[in-house]
């Protein structure tokens, strides 16, 4: 665990950032209120988008809920649009998810908001720490992936 000189680990120094950058505008929520949808709910979206699908019990897993609350998620998604059901080719008991074109275009337009409220937030640094900052950023976003 990486730790600064005042014993501030760099998850709570990330923390500590974004909370000082997240929702300034509130347009990332005004999204979200305006499809219907919960953080919880864009949450699931977005993994099961990255994941490129699955059935509700890997997504369960994955994201460390129940699955009568997957279940219960899953229903209300499907009813908003945002997710497709389909017969698992090997067991059609099990249903695959994928997100729909239109959860894309919500979660697309939700990471653009989303990243204008932040670079309005980190628009107070210097012009050189944004650099730094953004090189930094660079290279964890690369090691991670």
């Amino acid at each position: 665990m990486s730790t600064a000189k005042d014993g501030t680990t760099a998850g709570e120094l990330l923390l500590a950032l974004v909370d000082r950058v997240s929702h300034r505008g509130g347009d990332t929520l005004s999204l979200m209120n305006e499809a219907g949808t919960t953080l919880p709910q864009i949450l699931f979206l977005a993994r099961l988008r990255q994941a490129g699908g699955g059935t509700a019990s890997d997504l369960a897993d994955k994201l460390n809920m129940s699955l009568p609350a997957v279940s219960q998620m899953v229903d209300r998604l499907f009813r908003l649009g945002l997710l497709s059901r389909a017969e698992d080719a090997e067991d059609r008991r099990r249903k695959q998810l994928a997100t729909t074109a239109k959860a894309d275009a919500l979660l697309d337009r939700l990471t653009r908001a989303r990243g204008a409220e932040y670079s309005r937030g980190v628009a107070r640094l210097s012009p050189a720490l944004r650099k730094e900052l953004a090189a930094v950023l660079q290279k964890a976003v690369r090691e991670l992936s």
